[in-house]
């Protein structure tokens, strides 16, 4: 079977996208910018790796789009911890209302992506093309195909919104609510995906993750960061 390199390719932008948003995370915590070369040459040296093997890997299996999938997956777990050990570290920081506003949303979106759906269990349907919407609007000019993309970015956004206010000033990067938002998606994505519950869709993932991004980049625009009180 010929190597589906267009498909691949789009999955590779995907994976970019991860990657910078990790490396801005990451960069935004270094003890000194000195290391900022040797930072650079690591993600790309560790990028130019995943994508050497996620593409053997990929060619191996037959083109099944499912392995890049789960390489994701895995990757995603990676983050889910990183995201915890921040979240732990500023653990003295943060504030509890809106932790409580932040967990009542998370149950919102689960109930609207996994608790109404239970009534479509067992009807499956899986579309790994990653910017798939976004390219069918383009080429064919109908932009009402991103209605759905919209949606999905807007039911992140008060996720993004919520993260920023929670007080450390790293819950305020961009590139966190990135992260989050693409940690939960891909959770969301994966348990619609096992147990059979309605679509599960590449493109809500960039969606979502997209959406939590705008909410802190909106939250930092609207309702700066109040000053570190001076004792």
């Amino acid at each position: 079977m010929a190597f589906d390199f267009n498909l691949f390719f789009l999955w590779a932008i995907l994976y970019l996208l991860g990657y910078l948003a990790t490396f801005a995370a990451v960069w935004h915590n270094l003890s000194s910018r000195r290391m900022l070369p040797a930072l650079t040459a690591a993600f790309l040296f560790l990028y130019l790796c995943a994508m050497v093997f996620s593409g053997l890997l990929y060619q191996y299996f037959g083109d099944d789009v499912m392995v890049l999938y789960w390489i994701l997956v895995c990757y995603v777990l990676g983050l889910a911890a990183y995201l915890v050990r921040l979240l732990w570290r500023d653990r003295a920081e943060i504030s509890r209302q809106p932790l409580l506003f932040l967990f009542a949303n998370l149950a919102m979106v689960l109930y609207i992506t996994l608790g109404s759906r239970l009534s479509d269990m067992y009807s499956r349907e899986v579309r790994m093309v990653p910017f798939q919407n976004l390219i069918l609007a383009v080429s064919t000019g109908n932009f009402s195909i991103l209605n759905h993309s919209i949606l999905n970015m807007l039911l992140f956004l008060p996720t993004g919104i919520l993260l920023a206010l929670l007080g450390p000033r790293r819950m305020r990067r961009v590139e966190i609510g990135f992260l989050l938002g693409l940690v939960l998606s891909v959770a969301i994505e994966t348990v619609q995906l096992t147990a059979k519950l309605g679509t599960c869709d590449l493109d809500d993932i960039i969606s979502n993750a997209l959406g939590a991004a705008v909410g802190v980049l909106l939250c930092n625009l609207l309702i700066p960061r109040r000053p570190a009180r001076r004792h």
